[in-house]
């Protein structure tokens, strides 16, 4: 799956500007709710995964150690959806509950990243790298919004110069 999504996060420096979340998190059978939705948001079946992270954490049924995860999980759901603001507050509630997983800082620069708000991914996606130390999803996450912040620095720029000749 890991390299799966590597192979997602080449394609899109070919053909769209996306950066790759990281996997969503499953757990023994005891948690089927939360598997079911890292199923359903690794096959990018948006509704589902957030429906049924959304239904994992309002059981009542998880332990403490995966309540991170299933918010994780609505995470990368809310991201898929483009429901950024409350994609952001979900990531930060993971982050709250379990502050040095990686995960959670990448699914958060990549919020930041569909936003345009380039420097902020790179922070969260140095962050993450400080905990996982030469992932190749975060190498390849940094290198895509490096070269798309030029991209959009010269199109200002080029923007600007036009505007001064009018």
């Amino acid at each position: 799956m890991r390299n799966f999504l590597i192979g997602i996060a080449a394609a899109a420096l070919i053909t769209t500007s996306a950066v790759a979340p990281a996997n969503a998190q499953m757990f023994g059978p005891g948690n089927g709710l939360v598997n079911d939705a890292a199923h359903a948001l690794d096959r990018e079946k948006w509704d589902k995964g957030v429906g049924l992270a959304r239904q994992a954490l309002r059981s009542g049924s998880l332990t403490p150690t995966n309540v991170p995860a299933a918010l994780n999980n609505l995470c990368i759901g809310l991201t898929g959806q483009g429901h950024y603001d409350e994609a952001l507050e979900t990531c930060n509630r993971a982050i709250g509950k379990k502050p040095r997983e990686w995960s959670f800082y990448n699914n958060r620069a990549n919020i930041h990243f569909y936003q345009e708000k380039y420097d902020r991914a790179l922070s969260d996606y140095y962050k993450a790298l400080t905990f996982s130390p030469g992932d190749d999803v975060l190498i390849t996450n940094i290198s895509l919004t490096l070269r798309t912040r030029k991209k959009a620095a010269e199109r200002v720029g080029a923007e600007g110069k036009i505007e001064q000749q009018s």
